[in-house]
């Protein structure tokens, strides 16, 4: 295409893309007329109820998810706009249906939603392993477990079991249970079963650093471009989940070391495994089943040790050590491994070692990877030549479920790096760096001219050069965002990179930034983040919380105290409120100090001026709309509390993402 052509349709695969895919399905013995592998087989099997035409519908009618959407993986062999392995990772995940792990015992319903909906059978009920992402989702999966049993679930569920922090296993709980349902399984309710540290961990990732991450999540799955051979065609663990809303529901239970419960007469193991996929984390073990649940530890595919939406970096030495310990204790007592995301492996009178195969390679190429990272960094290389010198071998290569659909191996090597080294990279001009912005202007000046780059970029860009090309146009854009040429140029080359990907993130995160450097106004404005996460917190996570969205120059002069306490008036207590004695749920000193909101969590001698507030409205301090708060308030410092309601910054309001694709000059001013 020349320079003149050059626009922001959407282009098919360059003769480049095409030569590598090819090359790339002839490397691992694949065809290129029916593109099928034994884990595309594996994906389909036992299914007793496929989805069909079941659309995941919300209560105002609005489609949460389509399968539909994926039809496109009917045809046989994989488009030369896709990656042949990651295109039969997409076809997998489309398996969609009611599924049997064992015959009368354990039922998967998956293809709805990135994770899956597993339900356990107890002796009198059920026991429900996560409950995917939405309430929608979760409750058509009920309906749809019924029409395939043939039997009562719904109300006959005993317990759920949350197996970590992330909101594709929680987020569909109240499609499960009704809050009135929750609570001690010796009251006789529905108990929520949840590792030590789920609690604390959900608000850090999901609240606390929850908008940012909501919105970078569009670059790692790919919202808000179409599905489709040029559009996404996976999340790697799962297909991509639709649109909704999170639902949450405090936990009764936490699990603070391994050992055994025995739910409504069914003994479930639980194996503690922090720091791995999640900060809190878990596996279980049907010891009358043996049925091993990985949970998010293994997952059909190279996981992540560093998402790109942002979340803690995991721990990959934990991670290897607890398969590890996962394989001698339950692998040779198991015949089959299940878990939140992807389909089962099973033992069979052909491969009578899967289970055992498939946690020894989970386990052994997240100890490779550690390894050999840290084996280049005591040589001196930096994270990003150390992530280049990382290569799998051959052997572990062939087992399909730990290709990088989700993870890769250069990430996570650069993840490993991090853990151990921090960020810089040892050159002194990384101590107080340039930014992305000033970066780009230095380039740009001293390559002479934006239209020397972009004739270069241009060549690269033919020649099949796409990572030099978008990198240079990149700049370019940073430094100039209107500069239209420079726009398309990189849209084209990520879109390359795009095509030729085996990682569903890297494919998504391409064409995702192919799609906004095309669009007219390439900042994204969130409307706001879907979640009732926020209105649950604890009054000391709600603290925290304030401490983050409270405008701190506001308070740069500001050393003032005052005592808060949180209260339930429906029950009697001894707190003085409104007239009534009502009961103190918390009580806090909280110390407005020169920009920082400190607190103590507990009584104080100070003489300081005292807030009382019913805990649930709490949360109303949030709604600069609405003077609520102060109606339900009794305060002896009334100045206070108004003042930190109107330090309060409107984040969906004033972020805008992703900054540097944006052609507002005003926006980009923000950096």
């Amino acid at each position: 295409m020349s320079i003149t052509e050059r626009n922001g349709s959407i282009k098919p695969a360059s003769e480049y893309t095409v030569r590598q895919n090819r090359e790339f399905a002839a490397k691992l013995g694949l065809s290129s007329e029916n593109t099928v592998n034994n884990e595309l087989e594996l994906a389909y099997k036992n299914c007793i109820l496929p989805i069909g035409d079941n659309k995941v519908i919300d209560s105002d009618g609005n489609v949460v998810f389509d399968p539909a959407d994926y039809s496109f993986f009917d045809r046989p062999d994989a488009p030369d706009t896709v990656n042949p392995s990651l295109w039969i990772n997409g076809k997998s995940n489309r398996a969609a249906g009611v599924f049997e792990v064992i015959k009368d015992k354990i039922y998967q319903v998956r293809g709805l939603d990135i994770a899956n909906f597993t339900v356990v059978r107890s002796k009198t009920g059920w026991i429900v392993l996560d409950t995917t992402s939405f309430p929608e989702v979760a409750a058509l999966s009920l309906k749809l477990l019924e029409q395939a049993l043939g039997e009562p679930v719904r109300d006959r569920i005993r317990a759920v079991i949350i197996s970590h922090s992330h909101g594709d296993h929680f987020g569909g709980v109240a499609g499960v249970v009704s809050e009135d349902q929750v609570g001690k399984a010796s009251e006789g309710k529905i108990p929520i079963i949840v590792p030590d540290g789920f609690d604390e961990e959900t608000v850090k990732e999901n609240v606390f650093a929850g908008y940012a991450m909501s919105i970078r999540a569009r670059y790692q799955f790919g919202i808000g471009i179409p599905a489709g051979e040029t559009g996404k065609v996976s999340a790697g663990i799962g297909v991509p989940s639709g649109s909704g809303k999170f639902s949450y529901i405090p936990p009764t239970d936490h699990i603070t070391e391994d050992g055994v419960l025995t739910i409504d007469g069914l003994d479930v193991e639980f194996q503690l495994t922090p720091g791995t996929e999640a900060p809190a984390e878990m596996n279980n073990y049907f010891p009358e089943y043996r049925a091993f649940w990985a949970a998010e530890n293994c997952s059909g595919t190279l996981h992540n040790l560093y998402p790109i939406r942002g979340a803690q970096l995991r721990d990959s030495a934990a991670w290897w050590r607890f398969t590890q310990i996962a394989l001698e204790k339950y692998g040779r007592n198991s015949d089959v491994v299940f878990q939140s995301h992807n389909h089962p492996h099973f033992n069979t009178p052909d491969d009578p070692n899967a289970v055992t195969d498939y946690l020894r390679n989970n386990a052994a190429i997240y100890k490779y990877i550690h390894d050999r990272t840290l084996l280049f960094a005591n040589l001196g290389k930096t994270a990003k030549q150390t992530a280049k010198l990382v290569k799998i071998p051959e052997n572990l290569q062939k087992a399909w479920y730990i290709r990088p659909y989700y993870g890769s191996v250069q990430i996570n090597s650069r993840a490993v790096y991090t853990k151990y080294l921090g960020f810089w990279n040892g050159d002194p001009n990384e101590i107080d760096p340039l930014t992305e912005k000033e970066e780009a202007e230095l380039f740009v000046r001293y390559a002479g001219s934006a239209e020397h780059v972009l004739d270069v970029a241009e060549k690269d860009l033919s020649e099949g050069m796409y990572e030099q090309a978008a990198k240079a146009a990149g700049y370019v854009v940073l430094n100039d965002p209107g500069n239209a040429r420079a726009r398309y140029i990189e849209a084209d080359a990520l879109e390359q990179l795009g095509y030729r990907a085996e990682s569903s993130v890297w494919r998504n995160a391409y064409l995702s930034g192919a799609n906004d450097l095309r669009a007219k106004d390439g900042a994204v404005v969130s409307k706001g983040f879907k979640t009732n996460i926020i209105s649950k917190l604890t009054p000391r996570m709600f603290l925290d919380y304030l401490g983050i969205v409270t405008d701190s120059e506001k308070f740069s002069n500001e050393n003032t105290k005052f005592r808060l306490l949180t209260v339930d008036p429906s029950a009697e207590g001894d707190v003085d409120y409104k007239g009534k004695k009502v009961k103190k749920t918390g009580e806090f000193s909280v110390h407005i100090y020169y920009g920082t909101l400190l607190y103590f969590d507990g009584h104080t001698e100070d003489d300081i001026p005292e807030i009382i507030i019913p805990e649930n409205r709490l949360v109303l301090i949030l709604d600069k709309e609405s003077d609520a708060v102060f109606d339900t308030a009794e305060t002896g410092s009334p100045g206070i509390l108004r003042k930190i309601r109107d330090a309060i910054i409107d984040i969906p309001g004033k972020a805008f993402f992703p900054m540097i694709y944006s052609n507002d000059r005003k926006l980009l001013s923000i950096l």
